[in-house]
């Protein structure tokens, strides 16, 4: 599953601007007083400007070649303060072959940079901005996780390993929904998952609103 682009909302804009393009050095190629895009590797990642009583905030992964999570970690750590969870700032699973590591930006949005190991996409120089892969997982929070699995499947999107009631994974290794009954705290966070608005396209099937 290819994640070609992804638009989120924010009533925080500017200040998300600002931390996207000065804290973590990322290209910003469109800004408007509505909007702006990000370059994120080969999909487009989009914060419209929106007014809700709470601040919308999403789960994102980015990819990052599978030989360089130490360089992409020490990059993280002289911009942001990684997320920890009972103590660790960074975590590996067996079941996906994946190192990853987390943040928040000053929205809430939780941004985790993964390798995968079982990809071939290694990088022969220091880690930049520019050596990230792609969107690799969504957040889709859900009042019903099989039912929103069900549905995925309809559109041809399939299981990536195990699913319960609460969390299931769907896409395959390049691109992810991750399917979260709401109100499940997000993973090396304190923050519980909240339905908000989403726009994403995805190659070969179109574009998914929800919400």
């Amino acid at each position: 599953m290819i994640i070609e682009e992804v638009q989120l909302y924010t009533t925080r804009l500017e200040e998300l601007k600002h931390f996207y393009s000065g804290t973590l050095g990322m290209e910003v190629c469109i800004a408007t007083d509505q909007a702006f895009h990000l370059q994120v590797g080969s999909t487009r990642m989009i914060f419209k400007q929106c007014e809700t009583e709470h601040e919308p905030f999403y789960h994102v992964a980015w990819m990052i070649p599978t030989n360089q999570f130490k360089q992409a970690k020490r990059w993280a750590t002289s911009r942001v303060t990684l997320s920890r969870d009972e103590g660790r700032d960074e975590t590996y699973s067996t079941n996906w072959d994946s190192h990853s590591l987390y943040f928040e930006d000053p929205a809430g949005n939780i941004i985790e940079l993964i390798a995968h190991h079982r990809i071939q996409n290694e990088s022969a120089h220091d880690f930049s901005t520019k050596d990230i892969v792609q969107v690799c997982e969504i957040g889709l929070v859900s009042d019903d996780v099989l039912s929103t699995v069900n549905e995925l499947q309809q559109m041809g999107l399939s299981r990536w390993g195990e699913v319960s009631e609460t969390f299931a994974p769907v896409g395959d290794v390049h691109g992810l929904f991750i399917v979260v009954k709401k109100d499940r705290t997000w993973f090396f966070s304190k923050q519980k998952a909240q339905i908000y608005p989403l726009e994403i396209s995805i190659r070969g099937v179109g574009k998914l609103r929800i919400g």
